[in-house]
């Protein structure tokens, strides 16, 4: 990684962090779980991971490069159809979660969204559909970020979260196989989309746009966590 691309990999890695810094973000992490707020998170990430695939099948529409489709395409084929890490696609993992808390597979499929998921949601579709593709890459790609431990002091959302669907609810890591996949594949994504963006990104416009998208992107996901917090506090 030349000099350019480091300083810009860490930029992106510092705005996730100050992500973690925000107030609603942290009351997010340390409310503590009951089996009923664990169904409200099972619903809504079910609709996040389902939401974002509209982003990333326009940012494969929109790139004008077929080796950076192929990308793109073998990322969604995990999380849509099959991921050989843990044996399903990466939604039926949140169905599995919300079984785990006494949900049905029709209550996570047919959950409704909050009016600040069904925002986050439109907000990433956005992002990918109306900006260049590199920087609609660069900001549905950093979320990818959250989940890497490496970069995010006292733990990223993966092992907060771990912690607490453990701790508080008393679940085997069998019964949350979400948790550990994302921490292994989000490492391995985050890797393959740094690359394509340095691959891309030839001026300091183009890193800045990027930096930009990321920004808004990460906002997207402070509402997200904002919401799910607040859903949260009116149920015990």
């Amino acid at each position: 990684m030349d000099a350019t691309v480091a300083r810009y990999d860490e930029l992106l890695n510092q705005l996730t962090r100050d992500t973690f810094a925000d107030p609603e973000v942290q009351e997010f992490y340390e409310m503590r779980l009951t089996p009923r707020r664990a169904q409200i998170i099972a619903q809504q990430f079910g609709l996040f991971v389902r939401g974002r695939r509209s982003a990333w099948a326009y940012l494969i529409a929109r790139c004008p490069h077929m080796e950076v489709k192929k990308e793109l395409l073998a990322h969604e084929t995990e999380e849509m159809l099959f991921d050989p890490r843990c044996g399903s696609d990466h939604y039926t993992l949140w169905v599995r979660h919300g079984e785990a808390v006494g949900l049905t597979a029709d209550e996570v499929h047919h959950a409704q969204p909050l009016p600040t998921t069904r925002a986050a949601i439109c907000g990433w579709s956005w992002l990918a559909f109306n900006l260049s593709w590199l920087e609609g890459l660069g900001g549905v790609a950093v979320l990818e970020r959250v989940n890497l431990d490496p970069i995010i002091p006292g733990g990223a959302h993966q092992t907060r979260a771990q912690e607490r669907w453990t701790k508080d609810l008393g679940l085997t890591l069998e019964q949350l196989p979400n948790f550990k996949l994302h921490r292994e594949a989000d490492t391995d994504h985050k890797g393959q989309t740094m690359e394509l963006l340095a691959n891309y990104a030839t001026t300091d416009v183009e890193w800045e746009g990027i930096l930009e998208a990321a920004r808004q992107s990460l906002e997207f996901w402070q509402v997200f966590l904002g919401g799910i917090g607040r859903a949260m506090e009116g149920v015990e």
